[in-house]
């Protein structure tokens, strides 16, 4: 997928039932960035994966990340877990390309290559 440009338009962000897993490390880097304690920002901002395996990062009532704003983009971008810095390289589920302009863009360009 070398050819994905993302038009950071935060489709990513809202991927229907879609969870952010976060490592220990990555809760201590967003915790640094907010100035927050990690104490706190687990208390407020994550919660328990269905799974039970794993802390998530809490979604708004619609799906969205707790993080993404229209305007803004991502709160904590300098500092967002491995999942979202690596999208769609190395993950994305079949409402990624519904949703995913750039990724739209990459399948039609597959189906249409151009000379």
């Amino acid at each position: 997928m070398q050819e994905f440009n993302c038009q950071r338009c935060g489709a990513c962000c809202r991927i229907p039932d879609g969870i952010v897993r976060v490592s220990n490390e990555e809760i201590r880097a967003m915790a640094d960035f907010l100035g927050e304690s990690e104490a706190d920002f687990i208390e407020r901002r994550t919660e328990l994966a269905p799974d039970r395996r794993s802390l998530i990062l809490q979604s708004e009532p619609d799906g969205t990340c707790c993080f993404y704003r229209e305007r803004e983009g991502c709160l904590v971008h300098p500092a967002k877990p491995l999942q979202c810095r690596t999208f769609p390289f190395r993950w994305h589920n079949p409402d990624s390309f519904s949703l995913c302009p750039a990724l739209r863009e990459l399948q039609r360009q597959k189906a249409n290559p151009t000379p």
